[in-house]
């Protein structure tokens, strides 16, 4: 198997959280006392797979930077309360984590998504007993420095790397379904999957030469078997 580590996204590539976050930003708006996007503006954000703070900071008139705490408290806890059980795994998603494991492949998930509520997620749809370590939005050295998101390479470099050092960048490959995810990927150096089925708009997606292309979760597997 010529990747023995796997880096698996979690929005739009583990799990279709497509009606969950729709579900949370308008709630989140609604709460906020604030008139809600057009739909075609808030899934053109999603799309770009971005950090919180930036996919909220799009609709703040000062920027992402100046964007109020209550914004994020009030958009985490309606998804965690009411967004999240609409979450599912995509097809395949069991199935193909148990395989690559089975085959000795280690499993990584990453995701720009609130670290607590990423691993819930991830617990309740069956999924966390496959995944070795599990990174978002809030994970921290072991000094406590908080690391950027992605596409910045840090959490492969700080906290990946050093806890798997056996394998090499040439056996690693990144799966997700954002240019965000591929730009990661090479931002660190490995391989890149893109899950076509997912967020991501093919034009931003395809310009970054991912290494492969799915249309679904299932087609992974004939990758970690050549």
């Amino acid at each position: 198997m010529p990747y023995s580590l796997l880096l698996f996204d979690y929005d739009g590539t583990l799990c279709n959280t497509r009606q969950a976050i729709g579900h949370a930003l308008r709630r989140t708006f609604q709460e906020l006392g604030l008139a809600e996007p057009m739909s075609e503006v808030l899934e053109g954000i999603v799309h770009q797979g971005l950090p919180l703070a930036q996919t909220l900071g799009h609709f703040y008139p000062a920027g992402p930077t100046a964007l109020p705490d209550n914004w994020l408290s009030v958009y985490r806890h309606v998804y965690a309360t009411e967004a999240e059980p609409l979450v599912q795994p995509f097809p395949g998603a069991v199935e193909v984590l148990a395989a690559a494991t089975d085959q000795g492949a280690q499993i990584v998930v990453l995701s720009n998504k609130g670290l607590p509520i990423l691993e819930d997620s991830l617990a309740r749809l069956g999924l966390r007993q496959y995944a070795l370590l599990v990174l978002g939005d809030g994970s921290s050295t072991a000094s406590g420095k908080r690391l950027p998101m992605k596409p910045a390479p840090d959490l492969f470099t700080e906290l990946i790397r050093p806890r798997f050092p056996e394998h090499q960048l040439s056996s690693t490959l990144m799966i997700g379904d954002t240019a965000t995810d591929l730009k990661f990927a090479r931002n660190c150096g490995v391989a890149s999957c893109w899950a076509s089925y997912g967020f991501g708009q093919e034009a931003d997606c395809l310009a970054q030469n991912p290494t492969y292309v799915v249309q679904s979760l299932r087609e992974v597997l004939p990758l970690l078997a050549n």
